[in-house]
């Protein structure tokens, strides 16, 4: 009975040693950067993605809104558009994807909500969320109405890909109109 219980274990030992060698080196994991925008408010965000080998790689991104209703314009730069640029943009035109807007850069999307859009330019024929590694700005505004968006980036994805290191960051840089910072209560003695 004991002799049937160690090779038991000796198997089972050898089987999850072999599943984790086959497995991939890096895990599925995606960093996520949450965004609330106002009716007819945006926000600037500086985005960081790069590998440690130099390697291109295929970007894994995707961008979300669980809201009900109302539409999110992202226009991607490749440098941070002034504060007066966004003073160009409104509610009552209509944004069309591959658009050049003066002094902001190219719309990347118009998400209606509640919608998802993947941008994943290994598998499929669309424009990479950066075209080239390195730092670049979106602009994301909210033309009809207050918006909740998400950015994701599947690091893991990306990794397993180049079979290199690969970070992303998000940073607000700038928003619009201008909002109290978090846990102030605007004055109000509240």
């Amino acid at each position: 009975m004991r002799l049937l219980v160690r090779v038991l274990l000796l198997a089972v030992g050898c089987s999850v040693m072999v599943a984790t060698s086959l497995a991939r080196p890096y895990p599925p994991s995606y960093i996520t950067h949450p965004v609330q925008l106002s009716g007819g408010g945006g926000e600037l965000l500086e985005l960081f993605i790069r590998s440690d080998s130099g390697k291109r790689f295929a970007s894994h991104t995707y961008v979300r809104t669980w809201s009900r209703s109302g539409r999110v314009v992202g226009i991607l730069s490749p440098t941070a558009p002034p504060p007066e640029a966004l003073a160009t943009l409104s509610p009552s035109a209509s944004y069309g994807v591959g658009e050049q807007l003066e002094g902001l850069g190219t719309v990347l999307f118009v998400l209606y909500a509640p919608q998802e859009l993947l941008f994943d330019d290994k598998e499929r024929a669309q424009p990479s969320w950066m075209p080239e590694p390195g730092t670049g700005f979106l602009t994301l505004y909210a033309p009809d109405g207050p918006v909740d968006v998400e950015l994701g980036f599947g690091l893991g994805t990306m990794q397993y890909r180049c079979d290199c290191h690969v970070e992303a960051d998000v940073r607000s840089l700038h928003r619009w109109p201008d909002r109290p910072p978090e846990g102030m209560d605007g004055g109000n003695g509240h």
